[in-house]
């Protein structure tokens, strides 16, 4: 929402500087992304007067403007430009954004250009030089105009404040602020005559329709400029001044030309398959949707848009002025599925207050009759008031819910009219205040509007539960943060055909109605997520990453509870350790220390997926059943995702938590009684056998207390590999002799089940 601290002045004094008051904006839940000084904007500009137009080749035009000590000539294209029009100069020589320098065009040389509302920081684009208004006088600076010396604020609006989008409503953030009242013009009332005939839905309780006469032409300067800085583009007096009222009191409004529409107004459901060609130039196809029709035909999407058959033009004499409240949620429904946004279907899906519409009506019938000659021939009302809410608390309430201490006199400057009871206080909520239902919404209200930062610090009582942790996805969680890693939590929706790329998407369960053509399937992996969170990171120098998401996943039968891991860069660096990057076996260490949680019988066998290295991925399986897979993801995957510059592989990881049914059950026991033997085993096998088979075969034997693979050493086609093996038994000390013979019978086994041989006697020696 952008608002114009002059036009905001126009409804409440404000006792404070633009910058102060941007500040109290945002401390207060109104965030304030943004300050255009449009004073700055203007640099040396000066106001200018067209003295004459000539056409030149190329559709340009030959202008003399006098700037009051010279007369200029420019080179300009905009063809709607007059004889006599005001406007903004940058002639050469001059500061404007840089010094201005002569351009030349064939045979003339333009001495400066003519400056449209994007280059004096009114809008973002512009298509034509702005035309300023015609009492200016020829070489003021712009920067000295007083339309000029202003500030626009852009302001970012919840959803819930639908209230704040109006230069009213902020307005009235301004007088609570302050203390100051709020300087709304009296407007002449007019009663009704029901001349014209209108009939209403349930969902549209209130409808004003006003039969006038007008002159149409372009709006005056006060309206163009309003209009422009708060990012509307003037058409013409009617349409502006109903959108003026639009941006002013927050009421949209539609001006329908009565000679092109029947002799009623019928709000109503959209017949089956009923269309209309909206103002857009779009035609669409209606079903349900709240429509405005005439006798025949449906003539604008209520809420949303009128129909282009309906429009006004320049030809126009008599219109029909709605005002109208619908209900919110139609109007959502119907923006929602023809996707159609508006200014107005902005405001109405959010809720205006339904009572305005009547003064609405009376403030844009003073300007048409100001702007556009108008004369009244009729008006029709068919309203119904709604009464403001009352929310009873008590000042107890609401300082034991913040922890705060307000004394009952600072409700009493919340905006908001305050009765007493003996007990209570009750607030009456103004009907445009939609969001305010209940006592939590008064507390929230008045810690805005006092600061949230003037709260006290308050410690939370709490009381902890030491009872181990039974929670499988809680296990999990707590173990990988001790490992370092950080939890990532993703939407479940995903690009479909990102997805595709990635992996078969042929059991990809697809949205009908997604939010958005990114979010248009549900996720049968973990991956997407997870790897734009790492492209997220690396694009903001983050260069090392550890995430791990615990979720569902979906496809065509079933859902499915999952782990992701992604691990890239370096692993956490202190100072015992060295500087090293991640790689197969942290992520292969993360996934066995999961599976020490839980009863499980784990295998690994080697797998090939679309999006990982076919060398460097391992299945899992848990007694049998495929639960996931680990290891680095494919280098063509950094295209897709357009990572460059990577200086290590990226390691990624999935499984399914759901086959894990019991915790592992611990068993203690004593410290060993007798020594530990320690020996070293180094045999050479061929590289396709397994280690974990191998170290399985290993732990089987009597006497055989711990495994561990300590060093592994390539050998072109076979690798050697040194098993250290600690020896022990709960009975006695074990001989040299009952070693040695347990030592060859281990060997014997390897030597029979994997072809193992003792490292330098592999070839016989």
């Amino acid at each position: 929402m952008k608002v114009s601290y002059n036009w905001l002045k126009e409804f409440v004094d404000i006792p404070v500087s633009s910058f102060e008051l941007a500040e109290k904006f945002t401390l207060s839940g109104l965030e304030v992304e943004s300050i255009i000084n449009t004073q700055d904007a203007c640099f040396d500009s000066i106001v200018g007067k067209i003295l004459s137009r000539q056409p030149l080749p190329n559709n340009l035009y030959l202008l003399v403007v006098d700037i009051g000590k010279k007369q200029l000539s420019i080179v300009t294209s905009d063809y709607h430009l007059d004889i006599g029009d005001k406007v903004g100069v940058a002639q050469a020589g001059t500061n404007f954004n840089g010094i201005v320098k002569e351009k030349k065009f064939g045979k003339y040389i333009s001495e400066g250009f003519l400056l449209s509302a994007s280059e004096l920081g009114l809008e973002e684009t512009s298509n034509n030089v702005f035309v300023l208004d015609s009492s200016f006088e020829v070489g003021t600076k712009l920067k000295d105009l007083e339309v000029f010396n202003d500030f626009i604020f852009d302001i970012s609006i919840t959803p819930n404040r639908a209230d704040c989008l109006s230069i009213l409503g902020i307005a009235r953030e301004v007088s609570i602020y302050y203390n100051k009242p709020i300087k709304l013009k009296e407007c002449q009332i007019i009663k009704e005559d029901n001349k014209f005939s209108v009939i209403l839905d349930k969902d549209c309780p209130s409808y004003i329709a006003s039969n006038l006469k007008v002159n149409i032409t372009s709006s005056c300067f006060d309206i163009r400029q309003k209009l422009i800085k708060c990012g509307v583009r003037p058409i013409n007096n009617v349409v502006d001044i109903t959108n003026y009222c639009m941006l002013a009191l927050g009421q949209p409004m539609h001006a329908f030309d009565k000679d092109k529409i029947g002799n009623k107004i019928i709000v109503r459901n959209a017949f089956k398959k009923e269309r209309i060609v909206a103002l857009n130039d779009v035609e669409y196809e209606l079903e349900d949707d709240l429509v405005i029709s005439d006798d025949k035909k449906a003539i604008a999407i209520a809420g949303i848009m009128g129909g282009r058959d309906s429009q006004i033009d320049e030809n126009t004499t008599n219109i029909i002025l709605e005002c109208a409240y619908f209900v919110p949620e139609r109007i959502r429904k119907t923006s929602k599925k023809l996707k159609l946004s508006s200014e107005s279907s902005y405001r109405f899906e959010r809720g205006i207050d339904p009572n305005l519409n009547e003064y609405a009506t009376y403030f844009a019938i003073d300007l048409l009759k100001q702007y556009a000659n108008a004369e009244v021939v009729g008006i029709t009302k068919n309203i119904t008031k709604k009464a403001p809410i009352e929310v009873t608390f008590t000042v107890d309430e609401i300082n034991n819910f913040l922890g705060s201490k307000y004394e009952k006199k600072k409700f009493y400057q919340i905006g908001f009219e305050i009765k007493e009871t003996p007990s209570n206080l009750v607030a009456i909520v103004p009907t445009y205040r939609i969001d305010i239902e209940n006592m939590e919404d008064i507390a929230e209200e008045i810690a805005r509007i006092d600061g949230y930062d003037k709260l006290p610090s308050t410690k939370p009582c709490m009381s902890i539960n030491c009872e181990p942790v039974k929670d499988k996805k809680d296990s999990i969680r707590l173990l990988l943060k001790s490992n370092g890693l950080f939890e990532a939590i993703n939407y479940s929706f995903i690009d479909g055909h990102l997805l595709s790329k990635l992996t078969n998407s042929s059991n990809l369960l697809y949205l009908k109605n997604p939010l958005t053509q990114e979010q248009n399937c549900m996720r049968n992996t973990l991956f997407l997520g997870l790897m734009e969170n790492l492209v997220f990171n690396l694009n903001h120098n983050i260069k090392s990453v550890a995430l791990f998401e615990i979720g569902k996943i979906f496809d065509l039968e079933n859902e499915s509870n999952a782990l992701g891991i992604i691990l890239h860069g370096f692993k956490p660096i202190n100072w015992y350790t060295q500087k090293n990057l991640f790689d197969f076996y942290d992520i292969k260490g993360l996934f066995e220390a999961i599976f020490g949680l839980f009863e499980c019988n784990i295998e690994f066998k080697n797998q090939e997926l679309a999006f990982m290295h076919p060398k460097k991925t391992l299945a899992v399986y848990n007694n049998g059943n495929y639960i996931g897979f680990f290891g680095e993801i494919h280098p063509n995957v950094y295209d897709i995702f357009e990572i460059k510059f990577l200086k290590s592989g990226v390691l990624y990881g999935e499984i399914l938590i759901d086959s894990f049914d019991r915790f592992k059950s611990f068993h203690y026991k004593s410290l060993p009684k007798f020594p530990i033997v320690v020996r070293d085993l180094n045999i050479v096998v061929d590289k396709s056998e397994r280690v974990d088979e191998i170290k399985s075969t290993i732990s089987n034997f009597e006497f055989v207390y711990k495994v561990n693979l300590i060093d592994v050493y390539d050998m072109a086609n076979k690798k050697s590999l040194n098993f250290r093996i600690e020896l022990y038994s709960q009975e006695k000390t074990l001989s040299d002799e009952d070693i040695e013979k347990l030592i060859n019978e281990i060997f014997l086994s390897l030597k029979d089940k994997f072809k193992a041989a003792i490292r330098g006697k592999e070839n016989g020696l």
